[in-house]
């Protein structure tokens, strides 16, 4: 632990100590290495800074893996409703994680941008040990001296046989950062011990306030805890037990329990009795009632297995099909005597309105024989066997109509 400490100080000092950057992010790191957990307004008592800028700090902080914050409801001293709190401390096996990618990442990036020499550096100097390329050193150049450095204005040695090096940001950033790459290895070698919020908080040593600083006592909330969550402890069933039978369809615990559960379901379901009879005079009215359900469930368990044969099942298709036939057939026939019926009553139709020609001996008829005297019946053998012609007879105009028509036209 104290070498993990150690080289989280380190690299807060390394990372965050230039004008640029707020140096408090350093100050904020050893006190939560020297308390081991905080809370916001503990740690702004300690930094003399309103918790606005401490949680801007720490925001910083938190998106370099160097510090964990936790929140947690606690009770006040004289309030009834819990407020959320928020505490930091240090994860050393995120802290080391991140830091080990931070390092790789800087090596890859310079790596990257140091390109090799496309000419060959024959100027170097022997005070500051740059390198220059001939094009490089033409703009410093001294009539008396030579060749001059840019960066120290030392003579430069013309060395053309020396071996220039092309990857000088790289050396350089290997030896500043070697104290890093060398705790790295030593580190990976021993367990580093878990460090959560619960064992930073245990081990958490007490700020000490002055008298007009003192913070209000709170209490700790406890609030259910979410039975599946990521990173904790899995409190459901460890084991899961499948029985497989060879029996089709429930069995009869399921049964059973079926039948409990509809019964339940129904007593819960019923109506009051004040409700389904009258209180005055006693009467009964209709309600819902369970019983029939029960007896038909049991009724459905008192059948016999022998109903659901398939022979049975076949008679039973047999003869509603052979119902169906008959119910057909009937029908057939109903339909033919009631369009015979309707022929019937449309030849009585058809006789009222006609009559025989030999039932009427009228005028008309004898003049007609008269005047075919030269024909006679023995002529026509067939007149005889030919069925009798039927007319239809106009009745005659009423008497007023033949008086009118004698008035409107008179002889002169």
């Amino acid at each position: 632990m104290d070498l993990a400490q150690q080289l989280v100080r380190s690299v807060a000092r390394t990372f965050f100590n230039s004008p640029s950057i707020d140096t408090r992010h350093v100050l904020i790191i050893d006190a939560l290495i020297i308390h081991s957990a905080l809370r916001d307004d503990d740690l702004s008592y300690l930094m003399s800074m309103n918790l606005k800028d401490l949680h801007r700090i720490c925001a910083k902080l938190r998106e370099e893996r160097l510090l964990q914050v936790h929140v947690r409801p606690e009770l006040r001293e004289g309030q009834q409703r819990p407020t959320n709190r928020t505490y930091y401390f240090i994860d050393y096996r995120q802290a080391i994680d991140a830091i080990k990618w931070r390092v790789y990442h800087l090596d890859k990036a310079v790596q990257g941008n140091a390109k090799p020499a496309t000419e060959k550096k024959e100027y170097f100097c022997r005070r500051c040990r740059a390198e220059w390329t001939q094009m490089e050193v033409l703009d410093k150049a001294d009539p008396v001296r030579g060749f001059t450095c840019h960066r120290c204005d030392d003579v430069l040695i013309f060395d053309p046989s020396r071996e220039a090096g092309g990857h000088e940001h790289s050396t350089k950033l290997n030896n500043q950062l070697r104290f890093i790459t060398d705790t790295l290895p030593k580190l990976d070698a021993m367990v580093v011990p878990e460090n959560t919020f619960e064992t930073a908080h245990a081990a958490a040593r007490p700020v000490v306030r002055d008298a007009t600083n003192q913070a209000a006592p709170s209490i700790v909330v406890e609030m259910a805890k979410p039975t599946a969550v990521k990173g904790m402890a899995n409190t459901g069933p460890q084991s899961i037990a499948v029985d497989i039978t060879e029996l089709e369809g429930p069995t009869e615990a399921e049964k059973k329990a079926e039948q409990e559960r509809k019964e339940k379901i129904a007593q819960s379901n019923a109506l009051p009795s004040w409700h389904v009879q009258s209180t005055v005079t006693g009467t009964s009215y209709g309600g819902a009632s369970t019983l029939p359900i029960a007896k038909a469930d049991e009724e459905e368990e008192k059948k016999p297995a022998d109903q659901a044969d398939d022979t049975m099942h076949s008679e039973e298709v047999t003869n509603l099909f052979e119902m169906l036939a008959r119910q057909q057939a009937e029908e057939a026939r109903r339909k033919e005597a009631e369009a015979d019926d309707s022929d019937e009553e449309e030849d009585d139709d058809n006789e009222e309105e006609f009559e025989d020609i030999t039932n009427n001996a009228s005028s008309v008829g004898e003049k007609r024989r008269a005047s075919t005297a030269t024909t006679s019946a023995a002529d026509t053998p067939l007149s005889e066997e030919r069925p009798p012609k039927k007319v239809k007879v106009e009745e005659p105009a009423e008497e007023a109509d033949s008086d009118e028509e004698d008035l409107a036209f008179e002889d002169v």
